[in-house]
This record gives C-alpha cells, structure tokens and sequence, in this order.
C-alpha cells in the first residue's frame, strides 16, 4: 500500500531525547512526498567535570539504538536516519562504517544512515577526497577529538577545530547563530577548503548555507548533509533552495 501522505518515501529519524534540532533542520528541507517519523534515543549520562572521564565513557559508543530501529520499522520506513553524530565518529572511518552495517542488519527492512558517513560523502562532493577542513564541533574536547579523527581516518587533513565545550544538550541546541558566524569567521582561511560541522544539536543550517555565499567554498551543515545523503540513496534527486550548495546542485 501507498502512503497518502508520505507517498514517495517514510525517512525514520532516531534522535536522542533531548535533541531538538534535527527535527525542524530535516523538515525544513524535506521534499514533498516524502515524511518523516520520528522515534528517541534514551540519553546515556556522561560525565563532564573531566575529559578524562568523559573519554572514557564515550568508548561505550551507540548503545540501545537497536531497540529504537524497532519502534521505526512497523511503520514501513524506506530508511533510517541516525540523528545522533558523537557515536558515528567513534572509531574513525571503520567504525562509522561497522556501525552503519550493524544498524542496517538489525533495521532487515531498510538502510540505516549514520551522519558522520553522509558528512564525508557530501564534502567529497562539494570539495574533494583528501582535502583541508576545518571542523566545528559543539563538543567537549574528547568528543571533538573524536570527531577529528574521523575526519583524518577518512583522508581528509584538519587544519583548524574549534568545540564549544557545551556541557549538555540544552547548551547545545542554545548556541547562538552569531556565535556560529564568529566560530566559522575563525575557522576560515586560505588554506581551508571546507568547513564541517559536527553535533546534530547545534542549530547550523541557515548559517552554514549564509557562509558559504559569502565565503565562496563549502560550509557543511551535519543535519542537511545527513538528510541529502538520504534523499540521494532512496533516489530522490530534488533540488532544494536557499539551503547551500550540496541540495542546490546535487
């Protein structure tokens, strides 16, 4: 049966009980025909008074995510979007792509996409493999260390970061856009070919899309990266406007 609403695709989005981001970001750019369905990750605790401590417990990586792919797949989904990114960088390039294979093999009736994979794809598309980048992240430093990693892992060479060092996913999803704009303005420079963002939870659509008019090179948004790279794997080859290059051309 075709869904009425939802009649060319159902994208699932697994978010984290506090992530109020990825929701609007996805809607936001979401093609007619196609619907979103959304089901919450319980949030595991990790201590931020240390990093030491903190990189500890971030080696637990994805844990209970499976049981979330369960309350999506009743409702038929076409794909599974995982809005969570801090575990997706977890073990560098194999282990986003051992994560996403997991996911998948549970999930039976759909594909199951990680955001740190869909990141690398889309500055592959919008720069080059192996190129410079900068990385943005809302982490702590353990958290950005990791995303970083991944990002070298993946061939790409990291020539600036800056983490905000929020403590909580509220701290997060209250980074102002003009804090934003002041991160990218030192981030960017004529050795960087692109500038990424990390953490589903930092509000960075509209500013990454604004920076990169005006700086002339990528400026990659986490939430609409992860959203193309699933709208391009079920086929859906929409354009959509005033939300940067990679939906505008690709």
């Amino acid at each position: 049966m075709t869904d009425v609403i939802g009649y060319r695709a159902k994208i699932g989005l697994m978010l984290p009980f506090t992530n109020t981001i990825v929701q609007p970001e996805c809607e936001a750019i979401t093609p007619v025909g196609v619907t979103n369905h959304t089901a919450r990750i319980p949030n595991r605790p990790r201590p931020t008074d240390s990093d030491e401590a903190y990189r500890k417990a971030m080696e637990e990586g994805a844990v209970g995510t499976e049981a979330v792919i369960d309350r999506l797949t009743p409702a038929a989904t076409d794909l599974i979007l995982l809005g969570h990114s801090i575990d997706s960088f977890r073990g560098g390039l194999a282990g986003a792509t051992a994560l996403q294979d997991r996911l998948t093999r549970h999930a039976a009736i759909c594909p199951v996409l990680v955001p740190s994979l869909a990141l690398k794809a889309a500055v592959e598309k919008l720069a080059s493999p192996g190129c410079r980048v900068s990385v943005l992240t809302p982490y702590l430093k353990p958290g950005g260390d990791q995303a970083c990693d991944f990002m070298e892992s993946a061939g790409f060479k990291v020539i600036r970061r800056k983490d905000f060092s929020c403590k909580t996913a509220l701290d997060i999803a209250a980074v102002t856009e003009d804090e934003s704009r002041a991160a990218i303005r030192e981030l960017d420079g004529d050795d960087v070919d692109a500038i990424v963002q990390c953490g589903t939870n930092l509000p960075f659509q509209r500013v990454a899309a604004e920076a990169e008019f005006f700086l002339k090179k990528p400026v990659l948004s986490i939430n609409t990266a992860s959203y193309w790279a699933a709208l391009r794997h079920l086929g859906i080859d929409d354009k959509v406007y005033g939300f940067g290059t990679l939906l505008e051309r690709f």
